[in-house]
């Protein structure tokens, strides 16, 4: 076992681990569009499961930019007054407050004042952002906005019809998001938000095995046999491999054995499975409990086994696909993603 006094495994939501391992291709991409002097996207959309790292990944980009001193990051959150938000959180950013300091106008809000340059005053938070993204665009600098979970609320189609609009007016600001696939595709449809449909999605897969087993050989101190088939167990999702590396860890393991099992089990149930059950129609849950063990299963056999026809069956596959939840590892055949999901449904 590791001599370390502290578990390296976390099992919290959103926050980076000290073994997080890096989404390297989806992060590069997503940062070298961003960057490019003339970028072809200004938006990307991150998503997948929960538990996934979509949270993660948007942070680490985040972060990126932030040491940049040519970027600002704003981050409103996905709830009230987001566009208000933007704004007051612009303007507070210290790497950019000296931008405003000639004042010959004041707008408040909310028990918000600013003081920016200019000599036209606005009245509505629109009008300000667009002075403010002036004074920003001016001097050089570009803007990140990220926004975590968005769903599929009035208020978030408001501040993205807004933001349609400060794109196409060609004020330098990114937009990165991420969301569940059935909140992002319900924006998506909105008639009003088309360009959002067109935008970029990023859908975070499985981790890498071998980097999942080298990451448990290092901080368990387990052998390359033993970690490998840890890794393998989790199926590379990203909460599964925190949620076994941290059992194994305060339990003192030294295999993986039917107690660190059961754990496990009763740790995804209340953490991910769930939720994840309460947002399946009542087709898809019965689909996926006709697969009828973990293992890949021919899509003939789920009809089978199922009793829905071939045309019924692919509509539901193609929808849990995008939802993560499935996947086809070989031509005309289905698994789940998630370890040990077949088991958590046969309780159900």
């Amino acid at each position: 076992m590791s001599s370390k006094e502290y578990n390296p495994f976390s099992i919290t939501f959103g926050i980076e681990p000290q073994n997080y391992i890096e989404r390297i291709k989806e992060s590069k991409k997503i940062i070298s569009e961003f960057s490019a002097e003339n970028p072809s996207n200004y938006v990307y959309i991150i998503t997948g499961l929960r538990g996934s790292g979509k949270t993660v990944l948007l942070s680490t980009i985040a972060d990126h930019f932030m040491e940049d001193g040519d970027w600002i990051v704003v981050d409103p959150g996905p709830k009230d007054n987001i566009l208000e938000n933007v704004a007051s959180e612009l303007y507070e950013t210290v790497k950019v407050r000296r931008l405003f300091s000639k004042a010959d106008f004041n707008f408040s809000f909310k028990g918000f004042t600013f003081s920016i340059e200019g000599s036209e005053p606005v009245s509505t938070v629109n009008a300000l952002l667009k002075k403010m993204l002036n004074i920003v665009k001016s001097r050089g600098k570009r803007v990140l906005i990220t926004i975590d979970e968005v769903d599929n609320s009035k208020e978030m189609k408001l501040f993205i019809q807004a933001y349609q609009s400060l794109i196409r007016l060609k004020y330098p600001v990114m937009l990165l998001m991420t969301g569940l696939y059935d909140n992002i595709s319900k924006l998506q449809e909105d008639k009003s938000l088309t360009f959002l449909y067109r935008a970029p999605k990023i859908y975070l897969s499985s981790l890498n095995i071998a980097s999942v087993a080298s990451s448990y050989s290092f901080y368990l101190g387990v052998d390359d046999e033993l970690a490998e088939k840890m890794a393998r167990f989790t199926k590379g999702y990203a909460f599964a491999y925190q949620v076994l590396g941290y059992l194994f860890y305060e339990n003192k393991k030294e295999k993986l054995d039917d107690d660190l099992i059961s754990q496990f089990d009763n740790y995804m149930a209340e953490y991910v499975y769930d939720k994840l059950y309460s947002e399946l129609s009542s087709r898809e849950q019965e689909i996926l409990k006709s697969f009828g063990s973990n293992e890949a299963i021919r899509i003939k056999d789920l009809c089978d086994k199922s009793n829905f026809d071939i045309k019924y069956i692919s509509v539901y596959r193609d929808r849990l696909i995008k939802k993560g939840v499935i996947f086809s590892p070989s031509y005309g055949n289905l698994e789940f993603t998630l370890p040990r999901f077949w088991n958590y449904l046969n309780y159900k």
